[in-house]
């Protein structure tokens, strides 16, 4: 139908009265966004906020579903909810298959009222109304495939979302994908440092410290642990089931370890070396008591997992450790283009001695009886014994295996 010249001009004040809206809605709502990232907001707090931002702008919301990939190896998917009323975290099967068809056929946006045959159902309740969005960041932006924010927006509205809610939407929902996103590289990022290199060398990593032959001196109790007859598995296990074994001992002997402050320094072969940095003197009798009496629970829960029938037919997970305690460097060794971020020392080599020691003694954990002595921990005296390496001979005190 034909407009009439005199109501060209109520419709051009009507476009201008919306873009207007839209303009002023839009620049609030990213500034919000952009702002709560910067100022280090969760990614909770940032989907809230998009919600109370989209009901204050007059956007009857009820619902927000988020999920995107993310780097976290913990996690294959990453979820966030967002009720008016409630919000949290959790998995809800409506938006799986939504997310899902969208990424298979490439479609970037979804209108999920009732004239969608395929996925009107979705809405429950009071629900009338509901639109997917599919925001894609590219890799220089993202790390590893984390390169999908996909959004899920309810209304109860009786008519549904209105066409200016729509087009908000459409505006709104780029910026915040970046402002997630944003927020959760950045935790992604924290999250794989801590994984491969410990709490401390990640945070040293991210405060700066990335230079080779940047290190500290620190004095530490530093843990060598080995997994017992494994060149008998390399032989008698397939690789999968030989990797799965390996990991399997190293998240059960280190989980009590980590829990009681100690960190990872490095995986050599089969063997684990942990420390635990003394950063107040005046505890180190008991940190060195905490560790010791760590190492001893990984050990015992080695012992349990033995006993367990899961473990039917398949070779017993057995470990040895040595203990020691001193001066050792912290910090990026290596060379130029590929370093580390590791421990050395006497400390560290001591330790290495003290577990090849135990299998000729019959020990499952040797330490020096000085140590012993400062955790106030009654053990099996060894005698005295010269190490590899080292010029002068240590009393040694430990723990007989019960095999």
């Amino acid at each position: 139908m034909a407009i009439s010249k005199t109501e060209e001009p109520a419709r051009f004040r009507n476009e201008q009265l919306k873009s207007s809206y839209l303009t002023n809605f839009f620049l609030q709502i990213s500034q919000n966004l952009v702002k709560a990232s910067l100022n280090g907001l969760t990614d909770n707090e940032i989907v809230a906020l998009l919600g109370t931002s989209l009901s204050d702008a007059g956007v009857n919301v009820s619902t927000i579903e988020i999920a995107c990939d993310v780097v976290d190896p913990e996690a294959d998917l990453h979820r966030v909810r967002w009720h008016r009323d409630a919000s949290g975290r959790g998995n809800n099967e409506r938006s799986t298959d939504i997310f899902s068809s969208m990424l298979e056929e490439d479609v970037t946006t979804l209108r999920l009222n009732a004239k969608n045959t395929q996925f009107a159902s979705v809405l429950v309740g009071q629900e009338t109304d509901a639109i997917a969005f599919a925001n894609h960041l590219e890799p220089d932006v993202t790390i590893g495939f984390f390169d999908d924010v996909m959004s899920l927006f309810i209304t109860n509205e009786p008519d549904g979302f209105k066409p200016s809610d729509i087009d908000l939407l459409h505006l709104i929902t780029p910026v915040f994908a970046l402002a997630l996103g944003a927020r959760l590289n950045a935790s992604a990022a924290r999250t794989l440092l801590q994984t491969y290199l410990g709490s401390d060398a990640a945070t040293a990593m991210l405060d700066g410290r990335v230079g080779l032959g940047d290190v500290d001196e620190i004095r530490a109790i530093v843990l060598f642990c080995d997994l017992v007859d494994f060149t008998h598995m390399t032989e008698g296990l397939a690789p999968q089931s030989l990797i799965s074994n390996l990991n399997l001992f190293f998240e059960t002997v280190t989980r009590p370890l980590s829990r009681a402050g100690g960190q990872v320094s490095g995986y050599v072969g089969d063997g684990v070396v942990m420390f635990f940095p003394i950063t107040n003197p005046a505890n180190e009798d008991v940190q060195c008591a905490t560790a010791i009496n760590a190492a001893l629970e990984g050990l015992r829960a080695l012992d349990s997992l033995n006993d367990s029938s899961s473990r039917n037919n398949l070779p017993k997970l057995r470990a040895r450790i040595g203990i020691d305690i001193g001066e050792v460097v912290h910090g990026n060794i290596g060379s130029a283009g590929r370093f580390s971020f590791t421990i050395i020392g006497s400390p560290v080599n001591r330790a290495a001695r003290l577990q090849a020691l135990a299998k000729d003694l019959g020990a499952i954990l040797l330490m020096s009886c000085d140590l012993a002595s400062r955790a106030s921990i009654e053990c099996t005296a060894f005698g005295n014994h010269s190490l590899r390496g080292f010029d002068r001979p240590v009393d040694v005190v430990g723990f007989l295996s019960s095999s």
